[in-house]
């Protein structure tokens, strides 16, 4: 399951002095994230140190610090109630990365990031804090022998996706097994972190190809499904909604069509992308009924049940997408076939 991180600086209220822009930014970005709170496809994780970071830099209550912004900048389009219930909800997110991860803490001198992100922080309390959490989230990227190769770190603002991390290890305190070879003083750490700043810089982030080879439910599939169709309109040049999503649904034996191929990463970018220009529509030229025999006469097979009408779209010369179109206008997506001449759909 893809997982992020969320800095406790995105957070942190702007101050009063700052420009009618960035407060708007500010709420614009905080609101933008709560779509992630009660989706089931990720997992959202704050630092244990988040709360007392923002109290130590006098940033919190946040609220109080909102309603002196709000009043400031005459914002009377969002409610100070909404956008610090939202801030709230993040604070209150358990476990925290540091349980999850079973990664306690670590002890580092001479952290230096490139990018150097930690300059971006509004507070000492907070500044340490991140350093903190980017020596960690690299040695998991790094040293695990089960690594966490998606989780991304989100900042207020981010000049690039990826920060070099570097630093003096002097202890590192944790629970996992898997943690090799971790430099120890005088060596020098070295490892990098996935950063974003937005909602469309996390999906610029996800890999849906491995999101989709790691499927465990048809959650899972769908998830993939929608990062790519994300994507794809990034690539045509639209501004996406990730609640606009054409009507499809994943079919009953949709996923153990795809693993009984034993799937790589390259196959699982193929069937994402047939699947994505089946439901938007483009290179059609690609796909053609789905027959009851062999025969270039046989007429289109149809589901007995609801009169869904059966396609096949070239993925490659060897493997198929097939995919009922069901009255409605609805995909609902078979099954991988393979080889060139398996005709066969699940009903």
């Amino acid at each position: 399951m893809p997982s992020v991180t969320i800095d406790a600086g995105v957070l942190a209220v702007p101050s009063v002095g700052t420009s009618a822009d960035d407060a708007y930014q500010y709420v614009d970005t905080l609101l933008d994230w709560r779509q992630l709170l009660d989706e089931p496809w990720i997992a959202i994780y704050m630092s244990e140190r988040a709360s007392t970071s923002l109290f130590d830099d006098g940033l919190y209550p946040l609220r109080d610090h909102l309603r002196h912004l709000f009043t400031y900048h005459g914002i009377v389009e969002y409610s100070v109630n909404d956008v610090a219930q939202v801030a709230e909800r993040l604070l209150q997110v358990t476990p925290s990365f540091e349980t999850y991860f079973r990664i306690r803490d670590v002890l580092a001198d001479e952290v230096a990031a490139v990018p150097d992100v930690l300059q971006l922080c509004a507070g000492d309390a907070l500044r340490s804090d991140l350093a903190r959490c980017i020596v960690l989230i690299a040695i998991l990227r790094r040293h695990c022998r089960q690594p966490v190769p998606d989780h991304s770190l989100i900042l207020r603002s981010s000049p690039q996706r990826v920060v070099n991390v570097r630093a003096v290890v002097q202890l590192l305190e944790h629970e996992r097994e898997d943690l090799d070879d971790v430099p120890q003083p005088p060596d020098v750490f070295d490892g990098d972190v996935l950063i974003c700043s937005d909602f469309k810089g996390l999906m610029e982030c996800l890999d849906e190809s491995a999101i989709l080879l790691g499927a465990a439910d048809d959650v899972g599939v769908a998830t993939a499904i929608r990062i790519a169709i994300y994507k794809h309109r990034l690539e045509r040049g639209i501004v996406p909604n990730w609640d606009d999503v054409p009507d499809y649904r994943v079919g009953h034996a949709f996923r153990l069509s795809f693993e009984n191929l034993d799937p790589t990463q390259q196959l699982a970018g193929k069937v994402l992308r047939s699947i994505v220009e089946t439901l938007e529509e483009t290179n059609m030229a690609a796909t053609h009924w789905l027959r009851t025999g062999p025969g270039g006469d046989n007429p289109q097979r149809v589901r007995a049940t609801d009169q869904a009408k059966a396609w096949r779209r070239d993925i490659d010369r060897e493997h198929h997408l097939h995919y009922w179109m069901c009255e409605d206008r609805t995909v609902e997506v078979a099954s991988v076939s393979y080889p060139h001449d398996d005709f066969s759909i699940p009903e």
